[in-house]
């Protein structure tokens, strides 16, 4: 059985994309930047940084997702953009 329609399929592959594509830019700079030898606070930043950055994505598509699921079963009409 698949997941949803395809509206949200596609949304949840834009969306896996997406935290891959930073993830390979946030350890790609991790390294190119030395962070692993740089005090600990600013390792703890780039971390938040990081983390808050997925948290964003992450939010911002599950909730488009939910939106069109939520009108799939009528529960209410999809939000305008």
């Amino acid at each position: 059985m698949a997941f949803g329609t395809p509206a949200s399929r596609k949304l949840l592959l834009t969306m896996v994309s997406l935290v891959v594509a930073l993830d390979v830019v946030a350890i790609g700079l991790y390294y190119m930047l030395g962070i692993a030898r740089r005090p600990n606070q600013l390792q703890t930043g780039f971390v938040v940084v990081w983390v808050l950055a997925t948290l964003g994505i992450v939010t911002v598509y599950m909730k488009r997702i939910r939106q069109i699921r939520d009108a799939a079963i009528g529960r209410r009409p999809p939000a305008r953009r």
